[in-house]
């Protein structure tokens, strides 16, 4: 959809994502910077309107769990960067990345409490997963999508 933004939210939540690994945060700036450069390529391709409606709903999906969990389910470093690959992927393909996270990252969370290295309520870094559901999407044969 997004060639150049897609590429641009791919780099930022990847470097979001290593950086969640080492510090369990996501810095504000990546995922600002992130969701600009992505809404300025999609904006030069004639695409603001699919970045303004990826980023609401990426980001509005991620903020009513982070909301519904009073924050201890997602925190809002995640949420922002939900919003930088909503406005780089669009609004089919950002959906496709986040529901990637979640099964993976379920899936993980499952294995984890499974063999007792997890209890229920320890908090997993969720930065990763979301970095795999947009490399996940962006690999996904345009032909789904249309």
């Amino acid at each position: 959809m997004m060639a150049e933004s897609m590429l641009a939210a791919l780099a930022g939540t990847l470097a979001a994502a290593v950086v969640d690994v080492r510090t369990g945060l996501i810095p504000d700036g990546i995922s600002r910077g992130t969701a600009l450069v992505a809404l300025a390529l999609a904006a030069a391709d004639g695409l603001p309107l699919a970045a303004f409606g990826g980023a609401a709903a990426v980001g509005g999906m991620l903020l009513t769990l982070h909301l519904m969990t009073n924050g201890r389910g997602l925190g809002l470093g995640d949420v922002k960067l939900g919003v930088a690959i909503g406005t780089g992927f669009g609004l089919s393909l950002g959906v496709v990345a986040l529901g990637v996270a979640f099964v993976i990252g379920g899936a993980y969370a499952v294995g984890l409490l499974a063999t007792g290295r997890a209890q229920r309520g320890d908090a997993i870094r969720f930065g990763p997963f979301l970095a795999t559901g947009a490399f996940a999407a962006a690999l996904a044969p345009p032909e789904w999508f249309s």
